[in-house]
């Protein structure tokens, strides 16, 4: 999934389940920063206040196979239990299982939604729900350089086997119909209008559930129908028409509630930057990060501490799946 769900569809599943305007901006914000918080920051180097953030997402595909594996199943293919992947997966035409599938709505990652839920904590509600919402949306695929991910085609024989990277954006696309040739013809027509829909039913329940929401049912029915409304007709081919159809019905239903989505407001806020002056001339300029006055309480600060947190929860459940599969030791990560 991309923005389109992680801040529009999460920002109006939040204020229909009852949070409010700034809770469900900072829940939806947290979910799509999930995906841009791709960089390495070393604030006030040297000093006593230093702070270097954990990235949840990175588009750099020389990384080592375990620096991939803190980031991609943990917040965008989260594993089901080994009991729920062999039960749960549907027939390949290899045959093959794998202990990191993706499962859609899977133990491990509706107890840790659940978890950041019960916390209160609106950026660890914003990254779980962004983590959970995924395992729909990458279901069948595994956050790891793998042949399992492999599709047949000459372009997909030169991509990397990391996640859907063969599937291209496909399974990210709400009003998609496609085809999964991995799986047997009973399995392989991914309609991913159903899927979102059903990542939101399942969303909206948990969030409904610790709110206390009235007359959560209806809502739900309500919710449902107006997503449904704003993706559209299923196609065959995506269109940047569509797209832009689909966020004009996103804004409609937020109405005044809508604020706008900006990766870089919540940085910018906190942190300042300027050029290391050692090394204006040279080839290799260094841009050094410093804290503003008030970073303590500022967002970005929480939504790193909260991805911090969520890692720690996820490597937990995680543990056992990665032990058996010898990758390194977690206590390295």
């Amino acid at each position: 999934m991309d923005i389109e769900y992680h801040y529009y569809i999460t920002f109006i599943m939040a204020l229909k389940a009852g949070f409010g305007k700034e809770q469900a901006y900072k829940i939806a914000y947290s979910s799509q920063y999930t995906d841009d918080n791709d960089t390495s920051y070393k604030i006030n180097e040297g000093r006593e206040d230093a702070y270097e953030n954990y990235i949840s997402q990175t588009m750099d595909i020389t990384k080592p196979q375990e620096e991939r594996l803190r980031i991609y199943p943990i917040f965008h293919f989260m594993p089901g239990t080994s009991e729920q992947i062999c039960k749960s997966s549907p027939d390949r035409k290899d045959g093959k299982l794998h202990l990191l599938n993706t499962i859609p709505n899977n133990q491990n990652a509706a107890l840790l939604l659940n978890d950041a839920l019960q916390s209160g904590n609106f950026y660890r509600i914003g990254i779980a729900t962004h983590m959970f919402a995924d395992t729909f949306a990458h279901q069948n695929y595994v956050g790891f350089k793998d042949e399992f991910n492999a599709m047949e085609g000459f372009l997909q024989g030169l991509l990397p086997n990391i996640g859907h990277a063969d599937a291209k954006h496909n399974p990210d696309i709400p009003n998609l119909a496609w085809k999964d040739v991995r799986l047997t013809s009973k399995y392989h027509l991914r309609k991913n209008k159903e899927i979102f829909l059903a990542a939101t039913g399942c969303i909206f329940d948990q969030y409904c559930s610790v709110l206390k929401t009235p007359d959560a049912n209806a809502a739900k029915s309500t919710l449902l129908a107006d997503i449904g409304n704003a993706i559209g007709s299923e196609v065959g081919n995506a269109t940047n028409k569509l797209r832009s159809q689909r966020y004009a019905m996103y804004k409609e239903l937020l109405k005044d509630s809508f604020i706008e989505y900006n990766e870089d407001d919540w940085f910018n806020e906190s942190v300042r930057y300027e050029r290391d002056p050692m090394t204006i001339g040279t080839p290799n300029i260094r841009t050094l990060y410093f804290w503003k006055d008030g970073y303590q309480k500022s967002d970005w600060l929480f939504f790193q501490e909260a991805v911090k947190d969520h890692q720690n929860k996820a490597l937990a459940l995680l543990a056992p799946i990665f032990d058996r599969m010898e990758v390194a030791k977690l206590d390295n990560w």
